[in-house]
């Protein structure tokens, strides 16, 4: 068998870039992303120089987010608060399934993403939710 070996370069993420990371309560989706923005210059390409993450109930994360100088936001941040973010920017969107609009979700991982020049991840308990806005998050993956 012929393996290929990739090097953490290989790995990176590109920014601009779209993630949906979906799992039930207590499967490590914040442990993961919390390791992803303490480790993003390792793991993003190129580092980003704002990172801004959004939730939908607090947690813990929170304030260790706060502390490390992650800007926090409660709620669907408005456009004008990405835009203001330093660029490359990673807007992480956390359990804000019922509060964030159909479209205004697709914008932000098509045309918004490119033109403003951030990474966007959409963290969920549930992708296949009986709702409109799952037919967008299965969209917003190809993306």
């Amino acid at each position: 068998m012929n393996y290929h070996l990739f090097s953490n370069k290989d790995l990176k993420l590109k920014l601009p870039f779209g993630c949906i990371i979906s799992g039930p309560s207590s499967t490590g989706k914040s442990t993961f992303v919390r390791k992803l923005i303490f480790n993003s210059d390792q793991l993003i390409e190129p580092i980003p120089k704002s990172i801004l993450y959004c939730y939908g109930e607090y947690n813990t994360l929170v304030p260790e987010l706060q502390r490390a100088g992650v800007s926090v936001y409660s709620g669907v941040p408005p456009e004008d608060l990405i835009k203001k973010q330093e660029q490359p920017a990673l807007v992480i969107l956390d359990d804000l399934m019922y509060s964030i609009d159909e479209k205004y979700l697709s914008e932000l991982f098509t045309k918004k993403s490119h033109h403003l020049n951030f990474g966007i991840i959409f963290i969920t308990q549930n992708l296949f939710e009986k709702n409109s806005k799952s037919h967008v998050r299965i969209l917003c993956i190809l993306y």
